[in-house]
């Protein structure tokens, strides 16, 4: 009988061979549908120790699907879709927040919303809670209450060993930092507990500007960052000809805890510029600022990269804009942190780049038949813009390798994170995108 068979018959109704239809939902994610030789849909986290423990016994390898975003599809062993661990649920009147590892960042917001409450989150409603905040969280609140795992109290882990832990500060302290930013390496999250922080009171919209005008747009951003306060929130994005319905040029995504008054004024230097071409500023509600995603990969190549940016000096601005102003279609997106992101200590989390004043990303779009020759080209306005960062993030980073590893996390914040794997995973189960081998 074989290792599926007999897990079939402990966990009945939970185990999915190819051709059903949760076989086929479980195994797709972003990038493409996979081939795993089974997929197990988990109700709890005993079950999810269950099925580790049958895995491990097998000596078959183990993927962990969360919202399906961040991971390549899974080609072998047994994936487990955590999509019926999503419950969303207040602990208490203190703001926490416990909050299934299969559920979607749209649906906290909803759930929360009724409270007057939010956690920082990803852009989109779609993507799942589990990936993201095992790698970071960089969302709408993070000036005025920092990163997603700056606002988790504790996890619900599954370990190799098919334990089930209860992992915060005082528990197991080494192992809560690590999972503050080092990726599903060290276990199954199966459920985390957030300090949710108080949304009522957002005001927001959108501003755009001329495509000619974008070195003026990226200045005035910069101004507008180091004068605001930790309640303003916001995205630059510099989108080129790329289709109809998208316009290209600056267009800036804002979010204020405070009244349209202070936006207005804040945001000056931005709304004075001749190139505005539209601006749709007033109340928000934080749940409507989570847009949809992209329903798949897209059919072309991005060339890019991302990383955090210390200074938004005269000279980064200047490679900023001259990445865009080519040839090539280039996308290029410029995020605010600062605030509550930087202050929190370096070695606090596995997020190190806590000095970051932004959040670049740019990524050059060519035709997914380009030869290494048209990529080499596209890389260099890339490359230019992308060496006044010190450390790439990795929820962004869709290279899985060594150097992109070691361009995530700094040596030292890297050492510490082999020294918890070695502790808690010593076999190396878990193999997540950006691997971190004991």
């Amino acid at each position: 009988m074989s290792f599926i068979t007999e897990l079939s018959e402990r966990m009945p109704q939970r185990v999915h061979a190819p051709g059903s239809p949760a076989y086929e939902t479980g195994s797709h994610v972003f990038a493409g549908q996979g081939t795993p030789d089974a997929v197990v849909r988990p109700s709890s986290a005993a079950e999810v120790a269950e099925a580790v423990r049958a895995a491990v016994a097998a000596g078959v390898p183990i993927t962990v699907r969360s919202g399906g975003h961040g991971s390549d599809p899974a080609t072998a062993g047994l994936l487990l879709d955590l999509s019926d661990l999503a419950a969303v649920e207040l602990a208490g009147t203190d703001g926490l927040v416990h909050v299934g590892a299969g559920a979607k960042w749209g649906e906290v917001a909803a759930a929360l919303a009724p409270h007057g409450l939010g956690i920082t989150s990803g852009d989109t409603v779609d993507v799942g809670v589990g990936g993201l905040a095992l790698g970071g969280g960089i969302g709408w609140l993070a000036r005025t209450h920092g990163l997603t795992v700056d606002l988790l109290r504790e996890v619900e882990l599954v370990t190799a060993a098919g334990d089930v832990l209860t992992v915060n500060a005082e528990s197991h302290p080494d192992l809560f930092w690590a999972l503050r930013g080092g990726g599903g390496n060290f276990g199954v999250a199966t459920r985390f507990t957030f300090q949710a922080a108080p949304v009522d009171g957002l005001v927001g919209g959108h501003l755009r500007w001329d495509q000619s005008d974008v070195p003026a747009v990226l200045r005035a951003w910069r101004d507008v960052l180091r004068e605001a306060p930790d309640e303003l929130n916001g995205t630059l994005l510099v989108m080129p000809p790329l289709m109809p319905e998208i316009p290209a040029g600056p267009q800036l995504a804002v979010a204020l805890l405070g009244t349209e008054a202070e936006l207005r004024r804040i945001l000056a230097p931005m709304l004075e510029l001749p190139s505005l071409a539209d601006e749709s500023l007033g109340p928000v509600a934080y749940v409507d600022l989570l847009e949809a995603a992209p329903p798949g990969k897209p059919p072309f190549l991005m060339v890019g990269g991302n990383g955090f940016v210390p200074d938004l000096s005269d000279e980064a601005l200047e490679a900023f804009a001259r990445a865009v102003d080519r040839e090539v279609p280039t996308m290029l997106l410029l995020r605010a942190l600062g605030g509550a992101f930087s202050r929190v200590a370096a070695d606090a989390t596995a997020i190190a780049q806590r000095d970051g004043q932004a959040l670049l990303a740019v990524n050059g779009i060519l035709p997914a038949e380009s030869t290494e020759e048209q990529i080499a080209a596209a890389r260099v306005a890339v490359d230019e813009a992308i060496a006044f960062t010190t450390g790439r993030y990795s929820n962004f980073t869709p290279e899985f390798d060594a150097d992109a590893i070691a361009a995530i996390y700094p040596p030292a914040t890297l050492e510490r994170l082999r020294a918890v794997k070695r502790e808690v995973d010593p076999g190396d189960v878990f193999r997540a995108s950006h691997h971190i081998a004991p």
